[in-house]
């Protein structure tokens, strides 16, 4: 009688998170969308400094480039100004901690991005990012 109840405690569990992670995850979405829009809307290196992880791994037009050369490129004359206009995001959640996101943005800089976002310590970052323009 004990293992019975026990798999259907067991069962119920597995029910419970199935049903309830879709909604753990589309919380978790809206948070990441929102920190890409604060990433986008950034002036400047110094809002970037706990958005970046330290050992971020990113690819860009001119190659690859590491945290201090992101923030380099935030605090450069070149850095995009203006609205942040992004779009047609998708996330996919590898695990927990562990999300994938891809998106549009057509203003300031129109690309596509696409941003591995590693939860630590609580705190969303992202750890690898990629990004190609948009054809004009």
């Amino acid at each position: 009688m004990e293992t019975t109840m026990n798999t259907k405690t067991l069962i119920a569990c597995v029910f419970f998170l199935i049903l309830t992670g879709p909604v753990a995850n589309a919380d978790e979405t809206d948070v990441l969308v929102q920190l890409d829009k604060e990433w986008g809307e950034a002036q400047g290196p110094k809002p970037l400094k706990a958005l970046l992880a330290d050992d971020i791994l990113a690819l860009g037009s001119s190659g690859l480039a590491d945290k201090a050369q992101l923030l380099k490129d935030a605090a450069s004359g070149d850095a995009p100004t203006g609205p942040y206009v992004a779009g047609d995001y998708e996330v996919r959640f590898l695990g927990k901690d562990l999300a994938v996101m891809v998106h549009s943005s057509s203003t300031p800089d129109p690309h596509w991005s696409m941003h591995l976002w590693q939860k630590r310590d609580g705190k969303w970052q992202v750890a690898a990012t990629a990004s190609v323009p948009t054809e004009e």
